[in-house]
């Protein structure tokens, strides 16, 4: 008689911190015992975030690496806190904000109404608020073919990387502006006013009220009485300015712009998951475009575009004591998954991306970061070109710490620079003069300049297009 042994059924896998600790792991994000000890939960193979990388392609997933955390799509910090969402106004605040303790221990009393979320004895309010302004009809400065016109140039050339929106529903929004039943008219408008603007920034033809459209805009979102009612629009909308001042003027411009659009998303609670798929069952939330993705589509290319700006300029960065908003879905068309997940390179506590074992050293942790970045692979020029500049923020880095640069540094940042005066190129053929299509040619012409180690001067590497694209734009100016 045969005897039939069940094999061992394997136990629910444990967390990293909890394996190397030999501690009881409930298996949960974040588990138990991470939470308890404000340990990193992280896991070595997320299976509950395999769905949403499925359709991703090989060529933009992490590059396997010995200290990166493999399938590691979302960190939270160790200490979750909670949080309040009220659906009706769109505002999320802690669970610990003087506004909200009135509600919460209404709750904890039983109260069939507990207050609701009010900034109670906040002040006096014996002076009254400052009242709205009048914003008019953005059709008196444009027109609806004009603005169709540039919209589509917007959408063409910086829509696969700022997919903030449909670009069918945008035109239908649009189409309900400006025959009088579009609604929250008032923060689209300003979404519109600056695709426009930054739509005539890339055309061969620029739009003679350009700077009209930026100050229309940027009246509706400066507004005390328009931000009372803060929605997803009002962010859209930041976003665009954002890029109409990164491309246009000073580096503190546009990076407090970008700390405001970050304190914007936190009020309207867009770091966090479950707030998200709340405004997306809001009714009318899938006519204006704002389903699960597309919200996080617009916190995270949010949020890189900030970290960058931030990187870029040595300053700090706005965190969040914790992020569970769940990873972009790659769709076709769309490059801004890709564009994220460069910028997560950056060291950042809210990244999914992160060392598996801190390096020894400043510079190691440095090269690192910068051997993985070398490793990823784009196609579309805005990326190649973003890929050389955060190159260039880690040999900036490396080269101030003064322990040294070695050869492999150098020719990594040498080899993106030179991808990067390729793309550049072919955008300033296309006539998309975006910032880095400048920038990333200045900077391979002087990074590693100051290098000791690298015989000749690296301007005398530099191919005769990226001195043509630097001249070309200099005789512009």
């Amino acid at each position: 008689m045969s005897t039939i042994i069940s094999k061992r059924k394997r136990a629910r896998k444990a967390c990293i911190p909890c394996h190397k600790r030999k501690r009881k792991c409930n298996g949960e994000y974040p588990c138990g015992t991470c939470t308890t000890y404000e340990y990193n939960c992280r896991y070595a193979d997320d299976d509950t975030t395999s769905s949403s990388t499925a359709g991703e392609s090989t060529l933009h997933s992490w590059p396997s690496a010995s200290f990166m955390t493999a399938g590691v799509l979302m960190r939270s910090s160790p200490a979750v806190a909670a949080g309040i969402f009220d659906e009706q106004k769109s505002r999320y605040t802690g669970e610990s904000a003087a506004m909200a303790f009135p509600h919460i221990l209404g709750m904890a009393l039983g109260s069939d109404s507990p207050p609701k979320i009010n900034s109670f004895a906040y002040n006096f309010g014996i002076r009254p608020e400052e009242a709205s302004n009048a914003y008019g009809f953005l059709g008196k400065l444009i027109s609806e073919d004009d603005l169709a016109f540039y919209s589509n140039v917007y959408f063409s050339a910086m829509g696969p990387i700022g997919d903030y929106m449909d670009p069918r529903i945008y035109a239908q929004r649009c189409r309900d502006y400006y025959h009088g039943s579009g609604s929250n008219a008032v923060a689209f408008s300003a979404v519109a006013a600056g695709v426009a603007a930054f739509g005539s920034f890339l055309s061969t033809t620029r739009y003679p009220r350009e700077s009209d459209l930026l100050q229309y805009a940027k009246a509706i979102l400066d507004d005390p009485g328009s931000i009372r009612m803060l929605s997803i629009d009002h962010i859209v909308a930041w976003s665009m300015r954002l890029f109409y001042l990164r491309a246009t003027t000073r580096p503190s411009n546009a990076w407090v712009a970008s700390c405001t659009l970050m304190h914007l998303c936190e009020v309207v609670g867009l770091h966090k998951e479950e707030n998200i798929k709340k405004m997306a069952s809001i009714a009318g939330a899938a006519v204006v475009g704002h389903d699960a993705d597309r919200l996080r589509r617009i916190f995270w290319i949010s949020w890189a575009g900030h970290h960058m700006l931030s990187y870029e300029c040595d300053r700090s960065a706005v965190t969040f004591r914790a992020v569970t908003c769940q990873a972009i879905i790659p769709i076709l068309g769309s490059v801004a998954d890709q564009f994220v997940q460069i910028v997560q390179i950056i060291p950042s506590p809210n990244s999914p991306f992160q060392l598996e074992c801190p390096p020894p050293t400043p510079r190691e942790e440095l090269f690192q970061r910068l051997t993985t970045l070398s490793k990823l692979r784009f196609t579309h020029p805005f990326l190649v070109v973003t890929k050389a500049d955060i190159a260039f923020c880690f040999y900036r880095r490396i080269y101030q710490l003064k322990t040294g640069i070695t050869d492999e540094i150098i020719q990594l940042v040498i080899n993106s620079g030179n991808d990067a005066v390729r793309a550049a190129e072919q955008l300033a053929n296309q006539g998309h003069l975006l910032w880095n299509v400048i920038g990333s040619v200045f900077r391979i012409s002087v990074s590693c300049w100051p290098s000791t180690r690298w015989p000749p001067p690296l301007t005398s590497l530099l191919p005769l297009r990226g001195w043509k694209i630097l001249l070309g734009q200099r005789t512009q100016d």
